[in-house]
């Protein structure tokens, strides 16, 4: 059914129209306010953002042109790398260089550390190391120490200022190669670089911090933010909002030239919207009003038309499952009360109409098993009988007592074929009975082997229901074979389940019958050939449905093989079972 067309779907879509063009509207207002605010403070806070990236940039450019001046033109730089390192020549030229970094440094460097780095001698010159604690410093020279001697030409640190990481102190390294095997460099701390929050007014709540070009954040507030992580900066974004504990931050952020850093200011949502509080409280009410009224009057609806047609629907799925005994209880509603009546009425006639078709269905199930078990009777008969005569006509008489033996065990077994189920212990005897009068009948050419697993020889079975395809084999299974023809016969129990397969080394089935017995067509002709394989087939079907399950192919070698799938325990075997107990 289209749920389309049902009350409920068109009663939902008509809330809907009325309910969502109104919360929308009000929804968008209150969104185009918030985000031209949000717009212009970020706009605000994006130029001062700039403004201070290009007064770092500034101060760096100040920086990188004193280390190439002095890789230039400053005579100590250029003969440090031509010294023996244990002459008194070398220590005074490395002090000279010390003092006039120091000099430089304490009055007119905006950077923590220059140093100068003898590539030769492996011998690191570094100013006073602006540091926290003794431990923090000796990490930040070990650290500085380290990109010196794997740094060589050509690498970043000598082409703009590189964003590093010491422990856990980030700074910005940029070394400059005098070209006569001495390096000049210089280390600043990010923290040392940080905006002053006052001076760029982010709020009380906002923070600055320096991130990669990639967006990771290096240093900043965002840890004391509350913010879930470190979060990722999107420089391609006007602006960008993130979620903290306490507020939503608005996020800018701007490139800092020759760096491959960038500054990040974070302002707190909240004070930056606090003009529109109460214009904001007041619209996010009316949406709140809007569906609570609209919610009210949808549960009228409910309990008015969409509750009753739901019990009458659910009452149609019941009956649908087949459970006949549901009926509608009463309705405040006039119409629905008659409707349900109705109903009930209904459901009372169908289920007197069922029971009368389902005995009648019974009946002529039970007459067409019948019909098929009386038509597998007599198909053994007039083999049978050929066999005595030849027998009788040369006076075998020892092997017409082995034959007639076999034929009254095989003919009292067929007696039972009235009964709905044999043990399939009992269908095993006769099958043996009915090979030895083949091995009578055919000395030295048949063989075969039974074997019946443990718990398996009460299980119950339709009566020659195996017969037919072993009848088979051994019609059509051994001609012009030189050896022996073969028949191997297993049952056994596999979970909950019966299995019996049947096997032989014959010439196994053509391929287009294999193809039509596989596929089930072959079962649905009506010629009278193959009758007992098709009764066989037709009889599992009738009596355990999908339950049962006929599987046919041919063997690697030769032969042919076939397997039947009984449940072990169906209603129709417990009530024999028990019948046969009592």
């Amino acid at each position: 059914m289209n749920p389309k067309r049902s009350l409920r779907y068109k009663l939902i879509v008509g809330f809907v129209t009325i309910a969502l063009p109104l919360v929308c509207l009000l929804l968008y207002s209150n969104y185009m306010a918030s985000n031209s605010v949000r717009e212009q403070a970020a706009e605000s806070n994006r130029s001062m953002i700039a403004l201070y990236s290009n007064q770092i940039q500034s101060a760096l450019a100040v920086e990188t042109n004193y280390l190439y001046d002095l890789a230039s033109y400053d005579a100590d730089i250029l003969s440090l790398g031509r010294l023996d390192g244990e002459s008194s020549e070398y220590t005074l030229t490395r002090v000279r260089i010390l003092n006039s970094l120091s000099r430089y440094n304490r009055f007119d460097s905006s950077v923590d550390t220059p140093f100068a780095y003898s590539v030769a001698h492996r011998d690191f010159i570094p100013t006073q190391i602006r540091s926290g604690s003794y431990d923090e410093m000796l990490r930040i020279r070990e650290c500085l120490e380290g990109r010196l001697e794997e740094a060589r030409p050509g690498s970043p640190y000598f082409t703009q200022w590189k964003a590093i990481s010491c422990g856990d102190t980030y700074g910005l390294l940029r070394i400059v190669d005098s070209g006569s095997g001495v390096y000049l460099g210089a280390w600043v701390r990010l923290d040392h670089l940080m905006v002053p929050l006052e001076l760029i007014q982010l709020g009380r709540e906002g923070f600055a911090a320096f991130a990669s070009l990639e967006g990771e954040l290096l240093h900043g507030g965002a840890a004391a933010s509350g913010l879930s992580g470190w979060p990722v900066i999107d420089s391609a974004a006007n602006y960008q909002r993130l979620k903290g504990e306490d507020d939503t931050y608005v996020v800018v952020s701007h490139p800092v030239a020759s760096t491959d850093v960038k500054l990040a200011a974070f302002i707190p949502e909240q004070g930056m919207l606090q003009n529109l509080s109460r214009f904001r409280e007041f619209i996010s009410w009316i949406p709140v009003f809007v569906v609570v009224l609209l919610s009210l009057y949808l549960l009228y609806l409910n309990h008015i038309i969409i509750r009753p047609m739901n019990e009458l629907l659910k009452g149609m799925r019941t009956l649908k499952r087949g459970d006949w005994a549901f009926r509608l209880a009463g309705s405040p509603s006039r119409e629905f009360h008659s409707v349900n009546e109705s109903f009930n009425d209904m459901v009372q006639q169908i289920q007197t109409l069922q029971i009368h078709v389902y005995e009648e269905q019974i009946r002529t199930h039970k007459a067409e098993l019948k019909h098929l078990q009386l038509q597998i009777n007599p198909h053994f008969l007039l083999n049978s009988i050929n066999v005595v005569y030849n027998l009788a006509q040369i006076k075998n008489y020892g092997v017409i007592q082995a034959m007639c033996l076999n034929l009254v065990k095989y003919f009292r077994f067929a007696t039972k074929t009235g009964q709905p189920f044999v043990a399939l212990a009992e269908e095993m005897e006769h099958m043996d009975s009915y090979l030895r009068i083949q091995q009578l009948r055919f000395p030295g050419r048949i063989t075969y082997r039974i074997e019946v697993g443990d718990n398996a020889g009460d299980i119950p079975i339709p009566p020659l229901i195996v017969q037919p395809f072993i009848e088979n084999a051994v019609k059509h299974g051994f001609d012009f074979m030189d050896e022996p023809f073969h028949i191997d016969i297993q049952a056994r129990i596999d979970r909950e389940s019966c299995l019996i397969r049947i096997a032989d080394n014959g010439s196994g089935f053509p391929e287009e019958v294999l193809e039509e017995l596989q596929s089930g067509s072959y079962f649905e002709r009506n010629d009278d050939q193959h009758l007992g394989m098709r009764n066989s087939y037709h009889r599992l079907h009738l009596l355990y449905g999908i339950g049962a399950r006929l599987s046919l192919g041919n063997g690697q070698d030769s032969g042919a093989w076939v397997e039947l799938e009984i449940p072990a325990e169906s209603k129709e075997q417990s009530d024999w079972l028990i019948s046969r107990s009592g």
